[in-house]
């Protein structure tokens, strides 16, 4: 499996108005994806989940894809 970004991000915070940023560690199906495949830490990892869940329910990203 390899990891989405082979180098570490440049992201310092994770912020759920930033969609954009968001959405790239989201699978086609509205998942978020695992840290095997993002390569981030443990607490980066956190943030992440913690900011998606935070922009579903802002409906800025979708609980589920279409389809």
């Amino acid at each position: 499996m390899a990891k989405i970004f082979k180098h570490k991000t440049d992201v310092a915070y994770f912020d759920y108005k930033d969609f954009k940023t968001l959405q790239r560690y989201v699978n086609q199906y509205g998942q978020i994806e695992q840290r095997k495949k993002t390569g981030l830490t443990e607490s980066k990892q956190r943030q992440l989940a913690k900011a998606i869940k935070r922009a579903r329910h802002l409906a800025l990203l979708p609980f589920v894809a279409n389809g």
